[in-house]
């Protein structure tokens, strides 16, 4: 059974790199940013700037897998001044109608997110040479303990239709098909109720 530890700050870039790699063939991430290489950039660079040094995660002992999280009161947002660099490496690997693509998701995820204090998941995965061998539900375990231990209610996205039976699996339930415009893929918001 695999197992999970906790992400230290300065381990962006891995926990970029094995997000990539696992949202590799994610329809949404691939509408936004047109192929891995981007989603790694921008991963890393969004670990870096605010999952980390705001949030946590949790990494799979043998890094193939891994999950960022952001509490209760902690908005998913970088300010502008600090996220020029991510839309410069967005811009150099997809092109400038990425930044605008990754906008009309982020615009369509706000609408449909609770406004009661939660947890969130912003990411979870395995590589994509170890998907179906545990380490996503040890990565949740280890990231739900968290939640639990405070007695709060999660709330993630699911871009995958087929990974909602797993987030069910863990207390999860669709509240909500948020379906982005301009051809964007449809997204699936999820709320779990606090555990007392």
């Amino acid at each position: 059974m695999p197992t999970a530890r906790q992400i230290n700050r300065g381990e962006h870039g891995m926990i970029g790199d094995i997000i990539g790699d696992s949202f590799s063939d994610d329809p949404v991430n691939l509408w936004i940013f047109g192929g891995e290489a981007c989603m790694r950039a921008y991963y890393t660079k969004a670990a870096k700037k605010l999952y980390l040094p705001r949030g946590y995660g949790h990494v799979e002992e043998r890094e193939n897998g891994g999950s960022l999280w952001l509490p209760p009161m902690v908005e998913k947002k970088i300010p502008i001044w600090n996220s020029l660099d991510i839309a410069t490496t967005m811009v150099k690997h997809s092109g400038v109608r990425s930044i605008g693509r990754g906008t009309t998701v982020d615009t369509a995820l706000a609408k449909a997110k609770p406004t009661i204090p939660h947890y969130y998941l912003f990411a979870i995965g395995a590589r994509t040479a170890h998907q179906g061998k545990g380490i996503g539900g040890a990565l949740m375990k280890a990231g739900l303990e968290r939640v639990d231990s405070e007695k709060m209610p999660a709330y993630l996205e699911s871009s995958k239709e087929s990974n909602i039976g797993f987030y069910q699996q863990f207390g999860f339930n669709v509240t909500e098909i948020v379906s982005p415009p301009n051809g964007c893929p449809p997204l699936w918001a999820m709320w779990r109720e606090a555990r007392s």
